[in-house]
């Protein structure tokens, strides 16, 4: 019989911070989602800069998020809470500054993973998706708001990974100079040849052609809830698979509109508006190198791996 017992994690991202309450299912793998909450705060802002670190604003809009998602989490009374941090906290100069903060209000520690580490709970967690347990080889990527991961698994395991710094918000901040004005081509394509070519210098092989590529993230939630929004569903019941003709047609509707008018699409976050043309044009350019014309997007991100690991799935 498996523990049953509930527990929380926290996930510390450079666009938003998320809050998964859950407890294991009653079949192998299974985790029984209880209660979810994503708070936009973006504590990545200012992450292109060559000193890359984390503002005093953001340290305290990040740690009052933080306290507030951990008295929702107290109300399920969770056996156990953990709060991991990636790329934004990763990278700043002053992330210890951020996690004292935190562990003085909450009396809980952040637990900073490296790439290698996040790749490996993604993968935890994406092995409790019901709708992939039978794909055994997949190649898996999410972008945030400072990177961009890609994975490739074979039977449970992680043959290659690697963490570039292609996220959302950095890629904004170094390429979009009116972030309230219409994105023109010119702009699309310095972002997409720095996407290639970064991809190209990685070295990451993204062969054999007929292995599926499966996406996690905010991008994508955010994408396909856009998507299910204009076919006049909910996120829930819209496809997971994510064509390329999706995303260039969402991707050239955005980028026609200035700021204002993408704060009010349906299911597009404000918040999150100005960097997902960014992130847009980053994934088509992931398809075109990985020679795909689809991905599958998953729910089971990090937040499920570390689930998993503290149920000891």
């Amino acid at each position: 019989m498996p523990n049953r017992e509930t527990v929380a994690a926290i996930d510390v991202g450079s666009n938003s911070i998320k809050l998964l309450v859950a407890r294991a299912g009653v079949s192998p793998l299974k985790i029984e989602t209880i209660f979810v909450e994503t708070i936009e705060t973006r504590i990545s802002a200012g992450i292109s800069r060559e000193l890359p670190s984390l503002t005093d604003s953001s340290i305290k809009t990040g740690t009052q998020t933080i306290i507030e998602l951990v008295r929702l989490a107290r109300i399920y009374e969770p056996r156990e809470i953990q709060i991991v941090a990636t790329s934004a906290v990763r990278d700043a100069m002053n992330g210890l500054d951020f996690i004292a903060a935190v562990n003085e209000a909450t009396g809980l520690t952040i637990r900073v993973l490296s790439g290698t580490q996040e790749a490996t709970y993604i993968g935890k967690g994406l092995a409790c998706d019901p709708a992939i347990k039978e794909v055994d080889r997949f190649i898996q990527m999410d972008i945030g708001g400072g990177s961009l991961e890609l994975i490739r698994f074979n039977q449970g395991k992680i043959d290659q990974a690697l963490s570039l710094q292609l996220g959302a918000v950095r890629l904004s901040e170094r390429f979009i100079e009116d972030r309230d004005a219409c994105i023109g081509p010119d702009t699309e394509a310095t972002i997409r040849e720095h996407v290639c070519k970064a991809l190209d210098e990685s070295g990451f092989s993204f062969s054999p052609t007929n292995e599926p590529l499966i996406a996690t993230g905010g991008a994508f939630s955010v994408t396909r809830a856009v998507l299910a929004a204009e076919a006049g569903t909910t996120i829930d019941h819209f496809r997971a698979q994510l064509n390329l003709e999706d995303i260039i047609g969402l991707k050239t509707k955005l980028m026609a509109l200035p700021l204002h008018e993408r704060m009010s699409v349906p299911h597009l976050p404000a918040s999150r508006a100005d960097i997902v043309p960014t992130a847009l044009i980053t994934i088509e350019q992931v398809l075109g190198s990985a020679e795909r014309d689809s991905l599958t997007h998953s729910l089971y991100n990090l937040r499920y791996g570390i689930i998993a690991e503290m149920l000891g799935l």
